[in-house]
Order: C-alpha cells, then structure tokens, then sequence
C-alpha cells in the first residue's frame, strides 16, 4: 500500500472534525513547500526508492571509524 493509499484509508475512519484539521495542515504545508527551493525535488522517488535510501543512511552515515584519522 502506498502512502497516499494509506492516508486516505486513515482519513476516512477519523471524525470529519480531525479531516477539517488535517486539511488545513494540508494546505498550510503546500503553501510554504511550493516557494522552497527543494520544492521541485518533493516526490521523485518511489516509496521503494526512499526506503532504500533511508536504509542505505541509517547503515552507513554517522558511522565514525577512529582508525581512519
């Protein structure tokens, strides 16, 4: 299941007061993320993509080898 697919699984078993909410964070969040200079990268990864990044980060970045120095 994508996150779109499970964003709108979840948002149709919230109350519509906590829709309206998310909505407004919605818009709030496009708003400011259109004018940032990232903005263009938003999105170009599949979900697979990113997972395989975020798992390539976690193994290998903030790994310090003290005998390198």
């Amino acid at each position: 299941m994508t996150s779109r697919e499970q964003l709108i699984q979840e948002l149709a078993e919230v109350p519509d007061e906590l829709v309206e909410v998310m909505l407004d964070f919605l818009h709030r969040v496009k708003k400011t993320h259109s004018h940032h200079p990232l903005a263009k990268f938003a999105g170009i990864l599949s979900d697979d993509e990113a997972a395989d990044l975020q798992q390539a980060i976690q193994a290998d970045c903030r790994q310090v080898d003290l005998n390198e120095w």
